[in-house]
C-alpha cells in the first residue's frame, strides 16, 4: 500500500501547488531516482476566469507598424493579397479582441516606429464608436524604423495621466496593462536606465504592468531573464496567425489578469539534488526552489489540463525512508496582503513487483523531457547513436503511455539528431 497524503485542492484558493511523486530508475545505472513536481494552481485557472470573472482594465495596446511588420509569419515580404503581413494579422486580432472587452473597460492604442503616435484615444470602451475604431486600425500601414522606448513612454504615460483623475478607491479594482506588440528583436541594450525593460520596472513600481508579444520573433533567455524578474511582467512569442489569435483571442482574460506576486517556494525535510523549471535555479541555497516575480492564470489543453508553471526537483534518496517533506508556498496579493500555503508530502514504498510508480502522468511527462534534454546536450559532444537509439525506444514507450499527441514532435527532433 502506498502512503498517501491528502492533496485535494481547494478551488477558492487564490494560488496553491499540487505536488506528486515518482520514483523511477536512471535509464544507464538503474539505479533508484526520486522526484517531486510542484504545479502551480489558481481558482482562475480554466473556466475559473469566467466562474470568479476577471478585473476590469485599463488597458492601452503599443503596436509596432515598423517597415519590417510588412513581412509574413514566414519571413516573407508581402508579394500578393493571398499572403498575410504580421500588421495585418495584428490588426485583425486587435479588433477580434474587443469582443472580451467589458463595458467598464478603459482602451487606447498607441502606434509606433521612429515615432509614437496616439491612435485610439484612452477612453472606457462602452463609450468608443466601434466603426470609427475598426476604420482607424484597418487604415494602418506600415512604415518607417523602430523606436521601441517611444511607444512604451507613450502608452505607460496615457495610463498615468488617466489614473490622475480619480481619488480614493475608484481605480482600486482595476488591472493596468500595457499590451506591447512587436516583430523587433529587443536586445540587453534595452536595460540601460532609459531602455525599454528599464522603463517597464518603473511603470510597475506604479502598478502598470507590461506583456510583452513577440510577432514572428522568440526572445533570447537573458531577456526573458529579465522579463520574468520584473513584477508584473510576462512574455510570449507567436510564430503564426493562429497562435497569434490564440493568444490575443482565447486566451486574453488570462494574459490580462495577473494572480499574485512575489512567490516563494520551499521544500523542508530532505537535501535536493536539481531543481528544474526555475529560471535561476543554479543560485538557490538552503531550502528555496523558486522565486517567481508574478503567477498568471492559465487556460486548459485539449485534454483538460491546466497549462501553469511546473517545477520539478531531483530529490535525495533519503526520501525513500519516509521522511515528511513539507512544502511552504508564500506569496502576496495585489493588494499586498499575505498569503501561505503548507502541503505535506511522503513518498511511497514500492513493493517487490514494483520498479518505478509516478503518481501523475504529469510528473511523468517532465522527467522524460529533462532527461531528453540532458541527452541531446550530451549528444553535440559525444556522438553515440547507440544511446540515441535505446533512448528513442525509451521516447516511443513514453508518449504511448502519457498519451500526449504533441510529444510526437519529439520522435521527430531525435529521428533529425540521430540522420546527422
Amino acid at each position: 500500500m502506498f502512503k498517501k497524503t491528502n492533496r485535494k485542492l481547494e478551488e477558492e484558493k487564490l494560488m496553491a501547488v499540487q505536488p506528486f511523486c515518482a520514483i523511477t530508475e536512471n535509464l544507464e545505472t538503474k539505479e533508484k531516482e526520486y522526484y517531486l513536481s510542484l504545479m502551480m494552481k489558481s481558482k482562475y485557472d480554466g473556466e475559473g476566469i469566467k466562474k470568479f470573472g476577471r478585473p476590469l482594465i485599463n488597458c492601452v495596446i503599443v503596436l509596432d507598424i515598423s517597415g519590417s511588420m510588412s513581412m509574413s509569419f514566414t519571413g516573407e515580404w508581402k508579394t500578393n493579397e493571398n499572403i498575410s503581413s504580421k500588421l495585418e494579422v495584428a490588426k485583425r486580432t486587435i479588433i477580434g479582441l474587443t469582443e472580451h472587452l467589458k463595458e467598464d473597460d478603459y482602451l487606447g492604442i498607441v502606434i509606433f516606429d521612429d515615432d509614437a503616435e496616439v491612435l485610439i484615444p484612452f477612453q472606457k470602451f462602452g463609450e468608443i464608436d466601434t466603426e470609427k475604431f475598426k476604420k482607424a486600425m484597418n487604415k494602418l500601414d506600415t512604415r518607417g524604423g523602430t523606436n521601441l522606448e517611444e511607444g512604451f513612454i507613450e502608452g505607460s504615460r496615457m495610463i498615468e495621466n488617466h489614473l490622475k483623475k480619480f481619488k480614493g478607491d475608484e481605480m482600486k479594482e482595476y488591472e493596468n496593462r500595457i499590451l506591447y506588440l512587436t516583430d523587433a528583436h529587443p536586445t540587453t541594450g534595452e536595460t540601460r536606465s532609459d531602455g525599454l525593460f528599464s522603463l517597464t520596472k518603473k511603470s510597475a513600481e506604479k502598478k502598470i504592468y507590461t506583456t510583452f508579444i513577440g510577432i514572428g520573433v522568440d526572445f533570447n533567455t537573458e531577456l526573458i531573464d529579465i522579463i520574468t524578474k520584473t513584477k508584473g511582467a510576462i512574455y510570449y512569442s507567436v510564430n503564426s496567425s493562429s497562435e497569434f489569435k490564440r493568444r490575443m483571442d482565447t486566451e486574453f482574460d488570462y494574459i490580462m489578469t495577473p494572480i499574485c506576486f512575489d512567490i516563494e517556494v520551499k521544500v523542508e525535510g530532505a537535501k535536493i539534488q536539481s531543481i528544474y523549471g526555475s529560471p535561476d535555479s543554479e543560485t538557490k541555497k538552503d531550502t528555496t526552489v523558486a522565486e517567481i516575480s508574478t503567477a498568471m492564470p492559465s487556460d486548459v489543453n485539449e485534454n483538460g489540463e491546466a497549462q501553469g508553471a511546473v517545477l520539478l526537483l531531483k530529490m535525495d534518496k533519503s526520501v525513500a525512508d519516509g521522511i515528511p517533506l513539507n512544502i511552504v508556498v508564500t506569496y502576496k496579493d495585489k493588494y499586498g496582503n499575505d498569503f501561505k500555503e503548507v502541503n505535506n508530502v511522503i513518498f511511497p514504498e514500492l513493493n517487490q513487483n514494483q520498479n518505478e510508480f509516478f503518481e501523475d502522468k504529469s510528473i511523468r511527462k517532465a522527467i522524460l523531457l529533462i532527461r531528453l534534454v540532458d541527452l541531446v546536450k550530451k549528444f553535440h559532444k559525444v556522438n553515440d547513436k547507440e544511446k540515441g537509439q535505446k533512448f528513442l525506444e525509451y521516447l516511443k514507450t513514453e508518449i504511448s503511455i502519457i498519451n500526449d499527441e504533441k510529444l510526437n514532435r519529439e520522435i521527430d527532433l531525435l529521428n533529425d539528431l540521430l540522420k546527422d
